[in-house]
């Protein structure tokens, strides 16, 4: 499985001579309907993964704003929402990056970096802020006011 020879599929050996053309043109078949099928599947990533996630996050990162400009004289609040903020903007920019490769009928390797590299932003900020929030998230009896000052505004 991991040698570097190609040994070919297995089941060529059982097909008589005269009818390679036809293995071949088999073959032809099978690699057109993959790429195809690959295509297929990116372009749904593209539309309904890529494009629907980098919206929502865009729309979060204002609800996001807004609630920061309300609770910033919360330094606790305040702290959370700045990174939440920045985390969206990350994930805003990985969405995209995806889009990029995923839409583009080539890929783009240099997306795709983007992408992980954005999404390791993301998660760099986010991670302290979950922390922080669950301070008072996961309180035996939590304060209703101090959840909504790091909550996205409706």
């Amino acid at each position: 499985i991991t040698g570097t020879d190609d040994a070919g599929p297995g089941w060529k050996t059982f097909v008589p001579a005269g009818a390679s053309p036809t293995v071949e043109t088999v073959e032809k078949v099978d690699a057109l309907r993959t790429a195809d099928r690959n295509r297929a599947f990116d372009l749904t990533q593209c539309v309904v993964a890529d494009v629907t996630n980098a919206a929502a996050y865009i729309v979060r990162a204002i609800l996001q704003i807004r609630s920061a400009a309300s609770a910033c004289p919360e330094p606790k609040a305040c702290a959370i929402n700045i990174m939440n903020i920045i985390s969206s903007f990350a994930w805003i920019s990985q969405f995209t990056s995806l889009a990029v490769s995923d839409c583009w009928d080539k890929g783009s390797q240099k997306a795709l970096c983007a992408a992980d590299i954005s999404d390791m932003v993301a998660a760099v900020t986010n991670g302290p802020a979950a922390g922080i929030a669950s301070t008072s998230d996961c309180a035996d009896m939590p304060d209703p006011l101090d959840e909504e000052k790091h909550l996205p505004m409706d």
